[in-house]
């Protein structure tokens, strides 16, 4: 069973209603001398749209005082703190201070009394994401002004996915969501590696080409995804389509003098690059003695000039996954496919690659030596994002072990997209997750929930306390999409219409607003 409405989070609507917490009347500082005017003359609904149309609609903001000698540096509304890795719709964590600016307040727990604790979150004004390749939270602004170019690693259609593969594009469907819901314009691209050793493996298994294997399975994962309402990437490039570009980009590392070739093979010159091992966060020495997920079985080790060089090319005769080359019939290397297919769709430099934590080394790290050492611009990622690991009693779900919960059983077996979303995303993106049934029955609970709350027909109105919630909610997605805390605010929300506490007609248009941005229908059709 769900806790009571009340163990489930420090409720930002009391934060906006706190005597010391008012609305602030200044917009951010992006807005018009004129725009100001409107908001300070309480022409708060001009002011506000004329704001949000250069301010990513951020302007409703909550400040000590509405002083507009304060524009921009207005608070976030105080809120109680909880430990990231608490996970479900339960157990609170107890409330405490937090002990710097990178021991970031979330919104989640009461003290003992059960009334909320509030404390004085660190302000931000803009998104902010964790970015691998730094190991720190940094302010998120796109390479060109309000377009974001997003690259996320796809599936390998040699067989059907899992919910573990449903995490990761979940989690950076939500960030697309987020990122539209500010008005930034997305381009998001997710590759289908159908040139692979597994999908050559599988289809000699099966009998079945290549092509039909990738057709077929590719299919069944964009029915999942629909299911889970997971918007559909601008495009889905394969590597079958892009050989020659491969080939080409192999041909520049070659000319440049960053990739050899021995005997039909073509591997990356690593002493060229002093830099790889820096996503990783070790040193090549370090990286010499770490296991690796890239080599085959029958790689030739001997032909290497150092063990951490990898392949860009490797001979083939297999019906279906060889190609002419200059080095003789071949396939691509797996590292070489993501960095021109990256290149051709988005550019040489792209705003957000995303994918597993397991993806962060040695694919993406080999991704940045390639791509940069061929086109000449760096960085080639600005943020690098990485999503944690989904396991079934701790270990992770995969389908060599066969240990697998997949989205079609679970929708066959009555659970709701809404639900599985939930799940996924009650614990931040950037940590690790059990499966349990009994935790997603939970978030069933709260599914209906926040079902329920769009039929209710809710009390007089009380804007300032939906608006209060609705601040806390972009504050969190806003602090590395903190979509735990994104979350509790939406049941707040829920909570509030089912008590009487906010106006239906106030409280239901934000929680279908906000539930969207999370990807959730609340039982809606479509």
């Amino acid at each position: 069973m769900l806790q009571s409405p009340s163990a489930w989070t420090a409720s930002a609507a009391e934060a906006s209603s706190s005597p010391s917490m008012a609305r602030s009347s200044c917009p951010r500082p992006s807005c018009s001398a004129d725009q100001r005017s409107m908001l300070a003359s309480g022409s708060s609904d001009t002011g506000a749209s004329a704001c949000e149309s250069t301010g990513h609609g951020r302007w409703g903001l909550l400040a000590a005082e509405a002083d507009p000698s304060t524009c921009g540096a207005a608070s976030r509304p105080p809120v109680a703190c909880y430990d990231r890795a608490t996970r479900g719709p339960g157990s609170p964590e107890p409330a405490r201070e937090c002990d710097s600016p990178r021991d970031r307040c979330h919104r989640r727990g009461t003290p003992a009394d059960g009334e909320p604790l509030l404390l004085e979150p660190q302000p931000y004004e803009n998104l902010q994401l964790y970015n691998s390749l730094t190991d720190e939270q940094e302010p998120f602004e796109p390479l060109d002004d309000h377009v974001v170019r997003m690259y996320v690693c796809g599936i390998t259609p040699y067989d059907v996915g899992h919910l573990g593969h449903a995490l990761a594009y979940v989690v950076f469907d939500t960030l697309r969501r987020w990122l539209e819901f500010q008005a930034y314009e997305v381009r998001h691209v997710q590759n289908i590696t159908d040139v692979d050793d597994d999908m050559v493996r599988k289809s000699r298994e099966l009998g079945v080409s290549i092509a039909d294997l990738t057709e077929r399975n590719h299919a069944l994962y964009l029915e999942e995804m629909d299911a889970l309402n997971v918007l559909r990437p601008d495009a889905f490039p394969k590597v079958s389509d892009h050989v020659p570009q491969i080939i080409e980009m192999i041909g520049q590392l070659i000319e440049r003098g960053h990739a050899y070739e021995v005997e039909g093979h073509v591997f990356f010159d690593i002493s060229t690059t002093p830099t790889f091992g820096r996503l990783a966060g070790m040193s090549q020495d370090e990286l010499r003695s770490a296991p690796r997920t890239d080599t085959m079985p029958d790689e030739p080790e001997h032909l290497k000039r150092d063990s951490l060089d990898f392949l860009l090319w490797q001979p083939s005769t297999d019906e279906g996954a060889t190609w002419d080359s200059p080095w003789g019939p071949g396939r691509p290397g797996w590292h070489i496919e993501c960095s021109t297919m990256a290149q051709t769709s988005l550019g040489t430099q792209i705003d957000i690659h995303g994918g597993g934590r397991d993806l962060r080394y040695p694919h993406h790290e080999s991704e940045i030596v390639q791509s940069e050492s061929a086109s000449g611009a760096t960085p080639c990622v600005a943020t690098w994002m990485h999503n944690g690991t989904l396991t079934l009693d701790g270990v992770k779900m995969s389908k060599s072990l066969g240990n697998l919960v997949k989205v079609s059983d679970l929708l066959s077996a009555g659970h709701t997209p809404d639900a599985i979303r939930l799940f996924l995303l009650g614990t931040h993106y950037r940590q690790d997750h059990d499966f349990s049934e009994a935790e997603l029955d939970r978030w069933e609970e709260a599914a209906a929930l926040l079902s329920r709350a769009v039929q209710s027909p809710g009390a007089p109105p009380d804007a300032l306390r939906v608006q209060g919630q609705r601040v806390a909610f972009m504050n969190a997605m806003d602090d590395d999409l903190d979509t735990p805390a994104a979350i509790e605010v939406l049941l707040s929300v829920a909570r509030d219409l089912e008590a009487g506490r906010v106006a239906g007609a106030t409280g239901i248009p934000t929680l279908v607003e906000l539930a969207d941005v999370l990807g959730l229908t609340l039982g809606r059709e479509g």
